[in-house]
């Protein structure tokens, strides 16, 4: 199932900044077994747009894709089938030079700020290792941007000199983040960055990118199983599960009248913030399936309470639920957008 998404509505004339076409993602497992064993379908045949500026946020469960789609984008997997393009060219096409160059326009803020962070390099070091990778800038010059890149993520010159082992886990986000936004990209994939932070700490970050996002123009491809992050930072939500990404639309389509089951049982999930009420009890049963083994039809049926037959011998299509929300489900929540009537012409 090829599943297509948009941020905000761009310049017709103007290609998304980022395009994954049916892209697939399959792994081999090693051992004696390897060639007889299934390979494991971490994505399957997912295709998505990313407009400049905008934020796509990607959730769902540990073990759907999320984290391999992300790392696909930024060239750390190769995709099995399908491309990753850049500003319509795809990267695959591009000589080594130009991938090189591309790979300056995408980078990362890994989950664990502390592991992502080379422990004997001096933050200066680490912020200015991608300028010294990306060349072009004198010694001189590239100290300056580093102190620049500290204070616009709200860390002081005096702590360059420090090691991450003396930074708490918010400003080693900081830190990464700085080293990310280095090289000037376009689009940074931002792979749960605050999940590792305590709660006090996970609004100043996401504020931060916020704030960054205007000033540098930037585009976010924001990976997270927490709703409430991605409701505040994206643009664009897709729902992934095992590998498929099964519904997508605004926040406020997603948030207001999910169409797919597990998007509701996700939603139903977020602990209430209001001491002593009760939220609603999830509808979702079982375990997440073998990525290896999925089930046949639509993948979530094992799982759904509407499930029927048809849900096992049919994969849902894609079908509209209002402007700009999509989602993949035989027997959904809410009814959807009905098909527009064919032009039937009298022939002369």
């Amino acid at each position: 199932m090829t599943v297509n998404l948009a941020g905000p509505p761009a310049d017709h004339d103007q290609a998304p900044l980022l395009s994954l076409v049916d892209v697939t993602k399959h792994y081999r497992p090693g051992g004696l077994l390897a060639r007889s064993a299934a390979p494991v379908q971490a994505v399957s045949d997912v295709s998505l747009d990313i407009a400049a500026g905008s934020t796509l946020g990607i959730v769902g469960e540990s073990g759907c894709g999320k984290s391999t789609l992300g790392r696909m984008v930024v060239g750390l997997e190769k995709p099995t089938m399908g491309e990753v393009r850049l500003r319509g060219t795809s990267l695959s096409a591009m000589s080594r030079p130009e991938r090189r160059t591309a790979r300056y326009d995408v980078q990362m803020m890994f989950q664990d700020p502390y592991a992502a962070l080379n422990p004997r390099m001096t933050l200066a070091h680490i912020i200015e290792e991608p300028l010294r990778a990306k060349g072009g800038l004198t010694s001189q010059q590239r100290r300056s941007h580093v102190r620049q890149l500290a204070e616009e993520t709200g860390l002081s010159v005096s702590q360059l000199d420090r090691y991450p082992r003396e930074l708490s886990g918010g400003q080693r986000q900081r830190v990464g983040l700085a080293r990310a936004l280095a090289t000037s990209p376009a689009l940074i994939v931002a792979d749960e960055p605050v999940s590792a932070l305590d709660v006090s700490v996970r609004s100043q970050i996401l504020n931060l990118m916020t704030a960054l996002q205007d000033e540098h123009q930037l585009s976010y491809l924001m990976v997270s199983h927490d709703l409430t992050v991605i409701h505040y930072l994206a643009d664009h939500i897709a729902v992934m599960y095992l590998g498929q990404i099964v519904e997508s639309g605004s926040p406020a389509a997603l948030f207001s009248a999910p169409a797919h089951h597990y998007t509701r049982a996700l939603l139903d999930a977020v602990p209430e913030p209001v001491p002593g009420r009760v939220g609603p009890i999830s509808s979702i049963r079982g375990e997440l399936p073998s990525a290896s083994e999925p089930p046949s039809g639509c993948r979530f049926r094992t799982r759904c309470p509407a499930a029927r037959a048809r849900c096992a011998e049919q994969v849902p299509r894609l079908r509209e639920f209002g402007p700009g929300h999509r989602a993949a489900c035989h027997f959904p929540l809410t009814e959807p957008v009905p098909a527009p009537a064919a032009d039937v012409r009298e022939a002369p």
